[in-house]
């Protein structure tokens, strides 16, 4: 008898929308729910950063010119912008570069240039880069937020913008270039010269990658150049990569350049402080006892002087001074007997003798807070790097009780290290997130010397092993609860989310080897990414990062360390975690780990920890594929090799079958000490 048949005998991997087939004169009718309705707009609002404009939260609590200060500057920029250049040359330039040092005063000069051409109806655009605010440091939401301020300053745009994202809904995970050209270039040429064309973009050097800062300048070569023909105000610090762009053509020749250290600033830094050192006499709490004439004429011509016209220098003098817990004019003092001793050779050490007095305040864990200072300076840019981070997690992972959980500090101890250093640090005013970041980039530039910081200098290196130790620490106690025979966790917190994210850019792709990782059973590691249902690193970044492993920690050993043992056996099981940790639907935590451990059984087994009897493969294809063995490289680091600990935290065997899952019992019973920072530097390789 012949087997039936029927129009989907043996089909797999194939989707039906609402047809009808008729098969032995039976009538099948297959409904499926129309696809959800796409809001282009949302789309658009979600991949922007609002933070980046004029009129943000950010802006809103961000120094500001005071009255009648920059006004020469900020008359020949406005001038230029709206087309009334100072000398005839510039009307045919249609970008103009504000180059100055750190601490010069170029973001207060912009805003102020970007509200005036926002009531004069002449701004079309604007973007505001920061490396203290997460999500500003990269170029990712810049087309898109320019976009969104576009579609209002220009309504014409709106339809034709709101159609192709309608259309392309993905549109932003395409490339920059690409969305420039679908989104603003296609559509410009229908609208009328008249309409608002400046464009305002500041901070462009804190745009960390050089490479970004290549491809923005470019877009904004294509922004100037018709059909487009806006024009634009970018403001810097004269880095190297950004001065040789605007010495060679086609930007040399479009640009005009304004030298900020060009104007005089001295009568309005004069002007400034014997405006706040008056307001600090009439508001102190021990405003009776500070003479009437403090501090005196030759006090304010010589903080002038040491200025130097970086603003920063008096900004951050005022703010230390204005503390209403020690008086005013013993504060002056020392700030005096301290800025006398700097030497006159470095550029910045009238700012870093401030820098110095404020950052070693009496009575604090100077250690402790050196740690928690340079931690929050390479938390901020870290997920910007990786996969599916939002701001939203960085700026919670930055706050102070966050930030003790997260390094295992008592309760209030960031708040408490950190309380004298209001005069360079702050917090936002985000009742719903609020976290610290820096008052000005240039502390994160002295931090970052070793010549200028002293003793307070940390290496990126030595910070990102100690995250990373902590992010190892974190997901162990995790680990702890979830084997937890009442573990019913219904979401996952802050901690793990961001140590998960950590976790996966600095092992898998920096392959930084802190001392920590010697001893880790890295089957923790899919437990909580399963959990958490946080994507794991590709196949090709897991290939080359366990032989990388291996070779720096295994190489000179008898057997395998317990972590690359354990390494080598995710691999062999790398296609079923990634469809067990990538492929979970349920949208509860608790779920997704039954899951992962009723189908992963053979992950639990006992480790085999002798030496690989075969290379480590380094192509993208699976442990199993004898073709894609090769040998592994011959010059490789020796670092790290020194005798760990091994065996301490290992899983035991669980005896779950698929669809019900028995917990281990007795994993995790052993305790670990909160971690420290490590000593050496990460085995960067």
């Amino acid at each position: 008898m012949a087997a039936k048949t029927g129009f989907f005998t043996n089909a797999q991997d194939f989707n039906i929308h609402g047809s009808n087939f008729t098969t032995h004169q039976t009538t099948t009718t297959i409904i499926q729910p129309p696809a959800p309705v796409v809001d282009p707009l949302e789309i658009l609002h979600e991949h922007r950063a609002i933070e980046a404009s004029h009129t943000s939260k950010t802006a809103a609590s961000a120094p500001r010119c005071k009255p009648g200060t920059r006004i020469q500057a900020i008359k020949d920029i406005t001038s230029w912008a709206n087309g009334i250049p100072a000398e005839p040359s510039s009307s045919e330039k249609s970008v103009l570069w504000l180059r100055g040092p750190a601490g010069a005063g170029k973001t207060c000069i912009l805003r102020v240039v970007t509200r005036t051409c926002r009531k004069n109806g002449t701004l079309a655009g604007d973007y505001f880069f920061s490396t203290r605010v997460p999500g500003l440091d990269n170029e990712t939401p810049f087309v898109a937020t320019i976009v969104s301020h576009l579609i209002t300053a220009i309504p014409a745009l709106d339809h034709p913008v709101r159609e192709t994202i309608r259309l392309n809904p993905k549109i932003f995970e395409q490339s920059l270039e690409f969305q420039m050209e679908e989104l603003i270039s296609k559509h410009i040429t229908s609208i009328a010269p008249q309409t608002p064309r400046i464009l305002v973009v500041d901070g462009f050097d804190e745009c960390r990658d050089q490479a970004q800062r290549g491809r923005l300048l470019r877009l904004i070569h294509s922004l100037v150049a018709p059909p487009n023909s806006f024009r634009v105000v970018i403001a810097s610090r004269p880095e190297l990569d950004i001065r040789m762009a605007f010495d060679l053509d086609p930007l040399k020749s479009i640009t005009k350049v304004v030298h900020l250290e060009d104007y005089e600033t001295s009568g309005e830094i004069y002007q400034y402080l014997s405006d706040e050192f008056a307001r600090i006499r009439q508001t102190h709490p021990a405003k009776r006892s500070i003479p009437s004439d403090w501090p005196g004429e030759p006090i304010l011509y010589a903080l002038t002087d040491k200025s130097s016209k970086i603003w920063a220098y008096p900004s951050t003098v005022i703010k230390y001074v204005d503390n209403p817990r020690r008086h005013p004019v013993d504060l002056l003092k020392h700030v005096l007997n301290t800025s006398s001793t700097a030497s006159s050779g470095r550029p910045f050490a009238e700012l870093d003798a401030i820098y110095k007095i404020i950052l070693n305040p009496p009575d604090v864990d100077i250690a402790l807070m050196k740690r928690l200072l340079h931690v929050i300076i390479e938390i901020t840019p870290l997920p910007l790097f990786l996969d599916g981070v939002s701001e939203t997690l960085t700026h919670r992972i930055l706050s102070a009780p966050n930030l003790d959980e997260f390094l295992s500090l008592g309760e209030g101890t960031t708040e408490i290290t950190l309380c004298d250093l209001h005069s360079v640090l702050s917090v936002t005013e985000d009742t719903k997130h609020p976290y610290i970041y820096f008052h000005h980039k240039s502390l994160e530039d002295y931090l970052r010397s070793p010549e200028r910081a002293g003793d307070l200098y940390q290496s990126q290196a030595n910070t990102h092993s100690d995250i990373l130790t902590v992010c190892f620490h974190n997901m162990e106690l995790w680990n702890r609860k979830l084997i937890s025979p009442n573990a019913d966790f219904q979401s996952v917190d802050t901690i793990l989310a961001y140590s998960c994210a950590a976790l996966r850019h600095l092992l898998f792709k920096e392959k930084c080897f802190p001392p920590s990782v010697l001893d880790f059973d890295a089957r923790i590691i899919w437990r909580c990414f399963a959990f958490a249902g946080w994507h794991p690193p590709t196949q090709y970044e897991f290939n080359d990062f366990v032989n990388s492993f291996h070779n720096a920690m295994c190489k000179e050993e008898a057997e395998c360390r317990q972590s690359c043992a354990s390494f080598r056996r995710m691999l062999e099981y790398w296609d079923r975690l990634c469809t067990i940790v990538l492929g979970g639907t349920s949208p509860w935590p608790m779920a997704r780990l039954s899951r992962f451990e009723g189908e992963c059984r053979g992950l639990f087994a006992p480790l085999d920890l002798s030496p690989p009897k075969k290379a480590i493969p380094t192509s993208r294809h699976r442990l199993g594929d004898a073709s894609a063995r090769v040998p592994p490289p011959k010059t490789l680091s020796k670092s790290g090799t020194g005798n760990g600990a091994r065996g301490r935290h290992i899983m035991p065997e669980s005896t779950s079958t698929a669809g019900s899952t028995q917990r281990p019992q007795g994993a995790g019973s052993s305790s670990r000490t909160t971690p420290q920072p490590a000593k050496p530097g990460c085995a960067m390789m």
